[in-house]
């Protein structure tokens, strides 16, 4: 599983969600032709988020630790991103010249400085530019999906508009106000890492509230909220499946 596709598919769906709730809660989306697009599980300080629109993947957010982990179905695989890991992806700069630093630690001084320019002048070439973060703005419109009612907004990078979107009043859709503000500043966070990696399809709505999507169209994708259903979430839901193999994360870059 890749790095780069695994931090994109965590960013985007991270932004998507809030988290645990006194009354446990699941949302489904689905996309344009009715089949399930993402679903959001919500309990006790827990967030799960599962995503068939790209890759099968999963992502399980512990609001309490403010660590995430990302699972991926198809090859049956994790990776764990604790509050250190979340920090360094902030900065790739700095994760990069970490990462020169213990490769060309043997090196002798004069050969290391001019061996260092070379290789990060290489990697940064392959890198994709940071994107700039998107903007949020209602129309004053109002809409109504499969019975929820939502305030149109319009997404725009560097003045464009890349995203349409309709957003409700998280509360309006059954999620409990203490969870919903530990997630608050996840949402942000995970909206800058994508931003490193040349993405600026995120989905940070405290720009216009504190709110969930009703109705989204970023890029290619298109979802619409179908259901809202407050039973009972069993724990498990919230464990990687038994068998599955965990993905280091490579060392260096973290330090």
């Amino acid at each position: 599983m890749r790095l780069k596709q695994i931090i994109l598919t965590s960013a985007l769906s991270a932004a998507l969600f809030s988290g645990g709730v006194c009354a446990d809660t699941t949302l489904t989306y689905n996309n344009a032709k009715g089949k399930e697009n993402s679903k959001m599980f919500l309990s006790n300080g827990w967030a799960k988020v599962t995503n068939n629109s790209d890759v099968n993947t999963a992502l399980i957010f512990n609001t309490q630790q403010n660590s995430f982990t990302v699972v991926n179905h198809q090859d049956q695989s994790y990776m764990v991103f604790g509050e250190k890991e979340i920090a360094a992806l902030g900065d790739i700069s700095n994760m990069v010249d970490r990462m020169l630093e213990e490769q060309l630690a043997q090196m002798p001084a004069a050969q290391r400085e001019q061996m260092r320019g070379m290789m990060k002048s290489m990697i940064e070439k392959q890198m994709p530019k940071q994107a700039a973060l998107p903007t949020y703005e209602k129309t004053g419109q109002s809409s109504s999906y499969n019975g929820f009612n939502c305030d149109e907004v319009i997404q725009s990078v560097g003045g464009k508009k890349q995203g349409d979107l309709c957003v409700a009043d998280y509360q309006a859709l059954g999620v409990d106000s203490i969870d919903y503000a530990a997630i608050n500043q996840f949402m942000t966070i995970a909206e800058k890492m994508a931003s490193q990696f040349g993405q600026s399809q995120g989905m940070n709505f405290a720009a216009v509230g504190d709110v969930l999507p009703v109705y989204y169209e970023l890029g290619q994708e298109k979802a619409y909220l179908t259901a809202v259903n407050n039973d009972n979430l069993s724990a498990a839901i919230f464990r990687v499946p038994e068998g599955y193999k965990e993905q280091s994360l490579p060392k260096e870059m973290f330090k």
